[in-house]
Parts: structure tokens; sequence; C-alpha cells
């Protein structure tokens, strides 16, 4: 089958890499497109993919964000045309689901993200199947326009897919070598569709935990130049990451991750890194999932956050290694588990 991929974000790019190589190995030929977004052009680079970019992201703002997907359908339905594909694969990008509905090429897509109403509103209609982690309810997709029947569920949270395969990350960095013994935090995503407006001051969070353990590094990962240069002015023993970098890397030899989003919290949680979630929003459910396996604690202040990491950082965690070791071992490879589905299952 000749297949078109499209990936919106760098875990995306990691994800529909894997899974195209799981492709390729079963004889398939598959097409990749990604936009222009904070580290996706370096995640291309850096894992050596052959990617085609159409587009941008369309920043903070709900009305760029309209016409940076409008322009992009133009564009990738523009390239898409006169291309033969059996079959349009995406993470839910509203673009690719788009482009694939009205050139009649039918769209499977991926997504363990519900609480990204907006996106699973754009794309699940439109697609045919959807690939997701078996931990999230089939009515919390029915919701959304997914049929149950149309469902097919996987052991595994997506992290897994790079998770099992140290081999085939990329040497470390300087930066991601600095990251050894201290504690990483990671800036939330605030141009996410789904956290425009909520409340959050990650910038009181890092000085709090700058006050509380001073004789730690903390390396603050920015998403953003401006959130570099906010987070740079605190000084003391904060060390503000800007420039990209391998999740699996930057959190192997950490001793705790505070993560404000949620693939570095699933990444941490499956190498047995002390890792505490402190979400602007809601939990997700892959967080709830993580957190009663006893690899992710929530917290919902920086009160409770500063308690919790001075608890795991007097503990030793080679129970809570083994913990991540075991529960990684248990999961299938959700991209081995979506090529051969798509190898047996479509047209």
């Amino acid at each position: 089958m000749r297949i078109w991929m499209d990936a919106l974000t760098p875990k995306q790019l990691i994800f529909l890499d894997a899974i195209s190589k799981s492709l390729q190995d079963l004889g398939h030929d598959v097409f990749k497109t990604s936009r222009s977004y904070h580290d996706a052009t370096y995640v291309v680079s850096r894992l050596g993919l052959d990617v085609a970019f159409v587009g941008s992201h369309g920043g903070a703002s709900i009305s760029s964000k309209l016409e940076a997907s409008l322009r992009r359908s133009l564009d990738l339905a523009k390239m898409i045309e006169g291309r033969t594909f059996d079959l349009a694969f995406s993470f839910s990008s509203p673009e690719a689901a788009r482009v694939a509905f009205g050139l009649g090429i039918p769209h499977y897509t991926a997504n363990d993200s519900p609480h990204a109403m907006a996106v699973a509103k754009l794309t699940l209609p439109l697609s045919k199947v959807l690939f997701t982690p078996a931990l999230i309810p089939p009515s919390v997709w029915a919701r959304l326009g997914m049929r149950a029947e149309d469902l097919r569920r996987y052991d595994a949270v997506d992290a897994a897919a790079w998770i099992k395969h140290p081999d085939r990350w990329p040497k470390p960095n300087e930066a991601e070598r600095r990251a050894k013994g201290s504690i990483v935090v990671r800036v939330e995503e605030s141009q996410a569709s789904y956290l425009l407006g909520s409340n959050g001051d990650t910038l009181k969070t890092v000085i709090s935990l700058a006050d509380r353990f001073p004789d730690k590094s903390i390396v603050v990962l920015a998403r953003y130049s401006g959130e570099a240069k906010l987070y740079s002015s605190i000084g003391r023993n904060v060390v503000v990451c800007d420039e990209p970098f391998f999740g699996a890397n930057m959190l192997k030899d950490a001793t705790l991750l505070v993560g404000r989003g949620g693939t570095m919290n699933a990444e941490a949680a499956l190498l047995g890194v002390p890792a505490i979630s402190y979400f602007p929003g809601r939990p997700t459910l892959v967080d709830k999932f993580l957190e009663n396996k006893g690899l992710l604690e929530l917290v919902a202040s920086d009160e409770e956050l500063l308690k919790a990491a001075k608890r795991l950082l007097s503990e030793d965690n080679m129970q809570l290694k083994d913990r991540g070791k075991k529960l990684l071992a248990q999961m299938v490879d959700p991209a081995d588990f979506i090529a051969k589905t798509l190898d047996t299952e479509a047209p």
C-alpha cells in the first residue's frame, strides 16, 4: 500500500516515525508530511526523517489557528491531489482528515487525548478507524463522534512505542547530559486550544522549587523564546533549556520530573523516573492511569507539589524503576499494533 501520514507535533513525529518503520518492514510505502512548529524541524533532522513540511501552526489566537489550518488544508490538497494513496493516517490532524475525506482517501487516526475536544470533533467523524489506548473508555470517544465498532484499542500508552526501543534513540546532546541529577520542569503547551484561557503560573512554581531545593539544578524546558527569557531571569539554580531535545534522553538520568503536559509524564513513568503532574487543566485519562499504577503523582497546587517533590527526592527510586520496567514489558508496542492492523484491515 501507499500510505500518507501527517504529524503535527514533535511527539507525533516520533510516534508516526515508529509506525512508518513498522509499515515499511511490512513492505508498505509511506509518504510523511508535517508543519512548521516549535522543535518539529529539529526532530526531523535529529532522527533523520524524510518529511515534507506544509504550512505552519497558527499561534495562540483562535482566528490565527483557523487561518493557518485553512491555508494548510489547501496546500496539502494541492500536494496530495494527483498522487495515489490507499489510505491516510494521522494523529488526529484536522487538515489531513479534511483533505483525505475531500479527495476520497480513507482516513485512519490515532488519539490518546480526548481532552483536546476541538481536534477530536474535527477529525473523528471523518475517520474510518480510531487507534487509541485501551485505558480510555469507548464511551468517551462515542461522545466525540466515534463508534465503538470503529475503535482499535491497544494495551499501552503511546510513549511505549519509542521507550521500548532505546537503541533507536539519538545520542544525548549537551543539553540532555546537563539534565543528569536535576529536577526537570516541562512548561505547559500554552498555545494548545485546550489550554487557552486556563490559569497557571509556572514561573511562580519554578521560583518555589528553586527556593525549596537550592542544592538541586532546576532545568526548565521552555517551549517558546519568550518563555526562555522569562525563566532565565530567575537565576540562582535555574537552568533554562530553550534548545530542542529528545525527551527520553532528557529524563533518563533526572531525579524528578514536574510535568505540565502529557508526553513527558508518560516517558518518565515508563522509565521509572519520579514524576509529578501539575497540569493546568483537569488531569488527563493517561495521567490518571499512570497514577493508579503508582508511577505518577497528581497535584493541584504549589504546596502539594513541594510536599510531593520533597518526599520523592528523599526516597530510593529503585522500586519505581522496577515498576516502570514491569509495566513497559506488559504493554504492547503501539507502533507495531497499528502497523499490523493497517496491514490486515486496510484496503
